[in-house]
């Protein structure tokens, strides 16, 4: 479920926050010097990446709890509101945020490719919507852990764990003296969280991540509202 006046002000919200509008600027300064070169593919590679997976933190990043905190949350759902639908609403603004700066990039990407008179292939068409699907799992994921963690700690509790992981995943086999289980803990590695659909715009045939990401969407949403149901709120400070 999805309340669609919380999702326009929370998408209003994201894409006047200072910090959303920093990144995003370096989001689309890169994407441009990308296309310049003739590769407007490379909106989403090398750079691109790191940029898309900063914007996808900085908006997950107190998606709940900032409102939680203001107290602004609980006077919304004094109305006819369910929790659910004012999460939805979070959760569906900070995607429409993601995808306008993300389509900025792409489309810098692309305006620039072509002025510089390149071809833009079909593959490149694709990557936009691929790369919102794969941003917004994540987004998805943040906002389940912000439906129990408070402030920002949801995307730091994220990329500590990702860090500790591809840590572990490297040493830990040499400790134990078993080397051959790296390729195995790379292989786990896939699964424990969205994987990159990209390769779906070169082979069609790459469709396996783009429905694992759609599963990380839906499956992320029920837990955050599961787990936010349950949250008791703080009364609002007058």
């Amino acid at each position: 479920m999805i309340s669609w006046p919380v999702a326009r002000a929370a998408a209003r919200e994201k894409l006047r926050s200072p910090a959303i509008l920093v990144v995003g600027a370096c989001f689309v300064s890169a994407a441009a010097l990308g296309g310049r070169a003739g590769a407007p593919g490379d909106t989403f590679g090398g750079f691109g990446v790191a940029f898309l997976l900063v914007l996808t933190l900085a908006l997950g990043a107190g998606l709940l709890s900032d409102e939680l905190d203001s107290g602004h949350a609980q006077l919304v759902l004094l109305r006819p509101l369910t929790r659910a639908a004012w999460l939805g609403g979070r959760l569906a603004g900070a995607g429409v945020a993601l995808a306008a700066v993300t389509a900025a990039a792409w489309a810098a990407a692309a305006v620039a490719s072509l002025g510089s008179g390149h071809a833009l292939p079909l593959s490149a068409l694709a990557l936009l919507p691929l790369a919102v699907l794969w941003a917004f799992a994540w987004l998805s994921v943040l906002t389940a852990l912000g439906a129990i963690l408070p402030g920002w700690t949801n995307a730091g509790a994220l990329v500590v764990a990702a860090i500790a992981w591809a840590t572990l995943r490297t040493t830990l086999p040499a400790l134990l003296g078993h080397p051959e289980w790296a390729a195995a803990a790379a292989e786990l590695s896939k699964y424990l969280g969205p994987q990159d659909p990209l390769g779906l715009a070169f082979d069609r045939h790459a469709l396996g991540p783009a429905l694992y990401d759609a599963c990380w969407v839906f499956f992320a949403w029920l837990v955050a509202a599961l787990l936010f149901n349950r949250r008791e709120l703080a009364r609002r400070r007058p």
